[in-house]
């Protein structure tokens, strides 16, 4: 098979496969289904990733450039009510669990260490930063002497915990059933928090 259509198919299964997981979330991703919906063999989708883990890891790296869209999006595009980078982007994060729950999902399930500290060239966004990355930069702009190496002891990493957290509370848990304006009116309070933590620190 000449080395661009092997590229081609490879992403056409990683498409249906984000497609699947993005609408009914990372429980329902198989590669059977994913085999099936393109039409191809089972052994002709093996070849391409090994097992549904392997296709998993890949879904969770598109879906991670995405969010290092979405949270670059946050600063880049003009917002009247933003009060800083580091509030749009905190924003931003709990609105993309709330708006790609399925994707969400397979982020968190794919996380660690490694793909924190060395994400792949396939989990970065088209502005070259990982979401992780986006995020260090908006807290050095806002408390600049929290610095942005390593992100362990790094303020970053506390940020990323506490909006994350909420994140979940908010999709997983009797939260969940909140209306949609409380949730939303706890995110602002949130992020408020967030930088009323930072700037005391």
């Amino acid at each position: 098979m000449p080395e661009s259509s092997y590229s081609a198919l490879a992403d056409r299964l990683l498409t249906i496969a984000y497609d699947i997981t993005a609408t009914s979330g990372p429980a329902a991703l198989s590669l059977r289904e994913v085999q099936r919906r393109a039409g191809v063999s089972a052994a002709t989708a093996y070849w391409h990733y090994k097992g549904r883990a392997d296709l998993l890891l890949a879904v969770s790296r598109r879906a991670t450039a995405k969010l290092a869209d979405t949270l670059n999006d946050a600063i880049t595009q003009p917002l009247p009510s933003r009060t800083s980078d580091l509030a749009a982007v905190c924003l931003a994060y709990m609105h993309f669990a709330r708006d790609h729950e399925g994707l969400f999902q397979a982020i968190v399930m794919n996380s660690s260490t490694e793909e924190l500290t060395h994400p792949a060239e396939s989990a970065r966004g088209k502005a070259g930063l990982a979401a992780f990355e986006v995020l260090q930069r908006a807290v050095a702009d806002y408390t600049p002497e929290a610095g942005t190496g390593s992100p362990i002891g790094n303020a970053a990493l506390h940020v990323w915990a506490a909006c994350h957290g909420l994140a979940v509370l908010l999709i997983d848990s009797p939260m969940a059933g909140w209306p949609e304006s409380d949730k939303e009116q706890l995110r602002l309070q949130h992020v408020q928090f967030v930088l009323n933590s930072l700037s005391r620190h």
